[in-house]
């Protein structure tokens, strides 16, 4: 008997830098959708942080959420290779605007028992199980600290993109951030902010809270995901393995969840 799918509660928050006109952050949580819908695609969570110093930062991270909602589309196959070549298509289209429109991005796609992260730049991806942090993030800045990677710097983004799939198991909480936040808020801030909250809701508006605290000058912006459901027992049917990824993109984490 096939596994039940996990049970998922997602919740956003976000705010607009003390340095910004604009919030030029974006999120998208396709996360509510028909249970035959969420069989085949899953469910996906992504964050966009629009580059200021590119001058079409927010309609870069607007764009690229919109794209996105594509991967529920009939005719785009529900896997991985599929979610990687939509990615590149929104950098081509951001390339092709002709307004020097750059983003980061940070996505998590929940496909049955299995997280996929993609990553392009500073924004990253945690997993909290049991009281410990995992950090999946593209290796974003290079001398300067100037932010090397990023949707619309053209073809080489298929070598920047960070790819990490790990295996989900009841109570795990999945954090997407922007460095506006992750900037403010280091690791054991965020593990506190679920520890005092257990709710998505009330995490993602206490790590925005915190970053107001801490004056923070840029847009930031939080998804926190708790994956519900009942752990599998002995003689059940074991969760589906993650497919591989390609190889030039990423090696799959095996992931056993003993942490």
């Amino acid at each position: 008997m096939p596994r039940p799918l996990p049970e998922v509660n997602a919740a956003a928050a976000t705010r607009r830098g003390s340095l910004h006109r604009e919030n030029e952050d974006a999120f998208q949580v396709w996360s509510e959708s028909a249970r035959g819908v969420i069989e085949e695609r899953g469910r996906l969570f992504a964050v966009c942080d629009g580059v200021s110093t590119a001058g079409a930062g927010r309609m870069a991270a607007n764009l690229t959420c919109e794209r996105l909602s594509q991967f529920f589309e009939d005719g785009v196959p529900p896997n991985l290779d599929a979610l990687i070549e939509l990615v590149s298509e929104v950098d081509w289209e951001l390339r092709g605007s002709g307004t020097g429109a750059a983003c980061t991005l940070s996505a998590l796609w929940l496909h049955g028992w299995t997280a996929h992260v993609l990553c392009v730049g500073d924004s990253p991806v945690y997993r909290l199980r049991k009281g410990t942090l995992r950090r999946a993030e593209a290796t974003a800045q290079g001398k300067g600290k100037r932010l090397r990677a990023y949707l619309g710097m053209g073809p080489s983004v298929a070598d920047v993109l960070c790819v990490t799939s790990w295996r989900m198991v009841p109570g795990d909480v999945f954090m997407v951030a922007s460095d506006g936040v992750t900037n403010v808020v280091k690791e054991e801030g965020l593990r506190l902010a679920w520890e005092r909250s257990h709710d998505p809701d009330r995490c993602a508006q206490q790590l925005i809270s915190a970053v107001a605290s801490g004056d923070g000058e840029d847009d930031a912006t939080a998804v926190v995901v708790e994956v519900g459901g009942v752990d599998v027992q002995p003689g059940a049917t074991p969760p589906q393995e993650a497919p591989d990824p390609p190889e030039y993109l990423a090696i799959l984490e095996e992931d056993t969840g003993s942490l």
